[in-house]
């Protein structure tokens, strides 16, 4: 599918720093403020999208923010981190919701870099011209897929004996004004990369 790309974008020692930078994380940004996402478990955190940003902490930052420069260029993201224990999963959903339409077809791109787990997992994607059928792409370590904002995508439960961990992120360029703007209105959830 042309709206889905996908690159070998971390190794496998990359992936397990940054899984365990998550893990040893995973309580205090829970405590940062409330699960506002419906969609997975009780008290995950993905639902702390909106009060972290992992490109703060910098043995995150020093692995991800070059490739993703070199990558995107200049731009404006939120990156958050999703632990699925088994039973769990993310529920179909899109993102930049409220954000009108023509704005994120020219202005955004979601992506997600799968970290650890198991590959049969998968991810499901609901492509427009195939609807309602989805195809589900299964993982492999270290790699972002990019597609856009408002593909209907998500992860089924996860019914392997151990976590499966990814990060997501949302990538807004545009007009520097409003990029600015939002960066300084919300530090913790919006990191520019310059």
């Amino acid at each position: 599918m042309e709206s889905l790309k996908r690159y070998d974008f971390l190794t496998q020692e990359e992936c397990d720093t940054i899984v365990n930078k998550i893990l040893s994380l995973e309580d205090t940004v829970k405590r940062l403020g409330p699960d506002l996402y419906d969609g997975t478990s009780e008290d995950s955190l993905t639902g702390r999208y909106h009060c972290f940003n992992y490109l703060n902490v910098p043995e995150i930052n020093t692995i991800l923010e070059p490739k993703l420069k070199k990558l995107l260029g200049p731009c404006v993201l939120q990156c958050w981190a999703n632990i699925l224990r088994p039973g769990e999963g993310i529920e179909s959903h899109t993102h930049f919701e409220g954000v009108p339409e023509n704005y994120t077809k020219h202005h955004g791109a979601t992506g997600n870099i799968f970290l650890y787990g198991d590959l049969t997992t998968g991810t499901y994607y609901n492509f427009p011209e195939l609807s309602p059928l989805s195809v589900k792409y299964d993982n492999k370590i270290g790699e972002l897929t990019l597609f856009s904002p408002i593909l209907v995508h998500g992860v089924p439960k996860n019914t392997s004996g151990d976590m499966r961990i990814s990060m997501a992120i949302d990538v807004r360029v545009g007009d520097e004004i409003l990029l600015n703007a939002l960066v300084s209105e919300n530090p913790e959830r919006y990191y520019y990369i310059r």
